[in-house]
């Protein structure tokens, strides 16, 4: 066998052994009846009313579409087709299936586009099972792979300015857009750190000007859209209420003490220790991939000793970026982030992130080696190394925009691999692919039980009571909302969401009142009497329905205070489950 058929071979093992893994990752979401992500039943019932909206007339009465409003298009846009042909939860599940699996394949094309090793691509598996997949934040997290994507195709300096790829760029600059504004950043940053600049001569400033306009039209249409946006969404107003978020920014560090807690819970948090094992096994697999690409180059080609100004010069960046913060901000981030207690604290709060900076400098700098001639060698490095400082310097909220810091440390880490050198991991590099493989499929076994077991005793018989409502009434549930033990958060908090992608009228709890929905309901009778913010964390029939005449139907979680059984003239059961009671308006009270 010759050299080139063994490293085909290789190669077909890579692709073969990277796609199981990768979709085996996915698998989970198809171990249950419903996929226990927290906000994936909003995104549910939106698509199926989004496509009543659209394709019938049926929710007129209730819904007016407000697409202009909202930023999170993209998911709609795929979800309501899709739904045609699998219905609306099975669309959504399968984006969500999708978004994951994108993820580790986007990072491999970066990293190929880029002069990287692809089998870093596997640094991503621990992380996909991340917090904000288990809130259901699909719009986030389906955004970063078409970043991803974006940023290698632009990394090509010979073919940017080319009509073919503009249009490409374009397509999934605006898709990034309407997916979520953190990914939109990201592909920003990347532009911005592999855009090839002008050389500042005067005799050249127009030709370069255009040139650097040609490398960038792509964004016009994005740039565009987001202007749109900004005109008409009430993103840009904090005094915007959604869910008991404040009105002002609130700045958050995670105290020093826990800072290691805090970052695991951004990363991988999940009930049991497997998620510790698996972010351990992340952590050494970052150590190991530094390690392989970092070893020294033959005596022949080793450099002498010279001072490294770009880490230098990143240190002193983000320490003066924080210091700023910390002393002239304060207008900013308002009263709420007083400054550090004592000056130790903020000099160590400084050093860490002038460690942060030095280690972006560093990578800046030791990215303008290896193969690829000086033109053609992008450097992404300070892509993870700004999103792991806007952890620091980003509010956690503001006015209804909610969370805002804690994202930056998933996407950091996510892009992780495009800081490392970019050099070959040699052989090494199949033993780091193996034993990451082998821990998260070894953590994926875990989840798929606690799948199986969140359904078995915590979803219970939602399904076999949501059967005995009639489609096109309206129903509110109640429940009190508690952390499961066994996955992530409240996946039961938008149980009602369910009636709705059912075909059911009205379901509450909604997000049709929140500012980001793409449809909102209409004023008048036909609308749901308004409830506070944050009622669903405290459901009660008394405040969604005080004259009891606009609901057709309450759910009611076994368990909790059942205003419906006190009142036998108002309501009569219909379904006594073991989990779940239905009651049904009677017609003595209808209007």
């Amino acid at each position: 066998m010759t050299q080139r058929d063994r490293l085909r071979g290789a190669r077909v093992g890579f692709e073969a052994a990277f796609a199981v893994v990768t979709l085996g990752l996915a698998t989970p979401l198809y171990a249950a009846a419903h996929a226990p992500l927290q906000d994936l039943p909003q995104h549910i019932a939106a698509v199926s009313v989004l496509r009543r909206l659209l394709f019938g007339s049926s929710l007129d009465a209730i819904f007016e579409v407000t697409l202009s409003r909202t930023q999170y298009l993209l998911v709609y846009a795929l979800g309501v087709p899709l739904s045609a042909l699998l219905g609306a939860e099975g669309a959504v599940r399968l984006l969500a299936a999708a978004s994951l699996v994108a993820i580790p394949y986007a990072l491999r094309f970066a990293l190929r586009r880029t002069g990287g090793d692809e089998r870093l691509a596997a640094l991503s598996w621990p992380l996909l099972w991340n917090p904000q997949f288990f809130l259901g934040f699909l719009n986030l997290l389906i955004g970063v792979p078409l970043a991803l994507v974006a940023v290698g195709l632009f990394a090509d300096a010979s073919r940017r300015a080319e009509p073919r790829r503009q249009v490409a760029l374009g397509a999934l600059a605006l898709a990034t857009f309407y997916s979520h504004l953190i990914p939109f950043g990201v592909l920003g940053l990347g532009v911005l750190t592999t855009l090839s600049l002008p050389s500042l001569r005067l005799r050249t400033a127009l030709a370069d000007l255009r040139a650097l306009l040609r490398q960038v039209l792509f964004l016009g249409p994005a740039l565009l859209a987001a202007l749109l946006w900004v005109l008409r969404s009430p993103a840009n107003d904090a005094t915007v209420l959604a869910g008991g978020v404040g009105t002002v920014p609130h700045a958050e560090w995670p105290a020093v003490a826990s800072l290691a807690r805090e970052l695991s819970t951004t990363l991988l948090d999940v009930p049991g220790d497997r998620d510790e094992r698996l972010l351990l096994a992340w952590g050494l697999g970052v150590l190991a991939a530094v390690a392989l690409a970092s070893r020294e180059r033959p005596v022949a080609e080793a450099e002498p000793p010279r001072v490294r100004w770009a880490a230098l010069a990143g240190a002193a960046l983000f320490a003066t970026v924080y210091l700023l913060r910390h002393r002239t901000f304060v207008a900013l981030w308002g009263a709420e982030a007083p400054p550090e207690a004592t000056w130790a604290e903020i000099a160590f709060r400084a050093s860490m992130l002038a460690a942060v900076g030095a280690l972006a400098g560093l990578a800046f700098e030791r990215s303008g080696s290896g193969a690829l001639p000086p033109a053609e060698r992008p450097s992404l490095a300070w892509v993870p190394a700004i999103c792991a400082a806007l952890y620091v310097v980003t509010p956690s909220s503001y006015g209804f925009i909610w969370p805002i810091h804690t994202r930056f440390p998933l996407i950091a880490a996510l892009l992780l691999p495009l800081w490392i050198p970019r050099r070959s991991l040699g052989r090494g590099g199949w033993l780091l692919v193996a034993a990451l493989a082998a821990a998260s499929l070894g953590f994926v076994v875990d989840l798929r039980a606690r799948f199986i077991q969140w359904q078995a005793n915590e979803l219970g018989d939602l399904d076999e009571a949501l059967a005995r409502a009639r489609p096109g009434r309206r129903l509110v549930a109640i429940l009190s909302p508690q952390s499961s033990p066994w996955v992530p958060n409240v996946p039961t908090l938008h149980a009602a969401a369910y009636y709705q992608a059912r075909g059911g009228a009205v379901a509450t709890f909604s997000f049709a009142d929140f500012p980001q929905s793409p449809f909102r309901y209409r004023e008048g009778p036909a609308r749901p009497p308004r409830l506070p913010p944050r009622w669903e964390w405290t459901a009660s029939l008394d405040v969604a329905d005080p004259d009891r005449r606009y609901y057709d139907y309450v759910l009611v979680r076994r368990g909790v205070p059942d205003a419906p059984a006190s009142e036998p003239s108002r309501f009569r059961l219909v379904y006594p489950g073991r989990d779940w009671l239905l009651y049904e308006r009677t017609r003595e009270v209808l209007p």
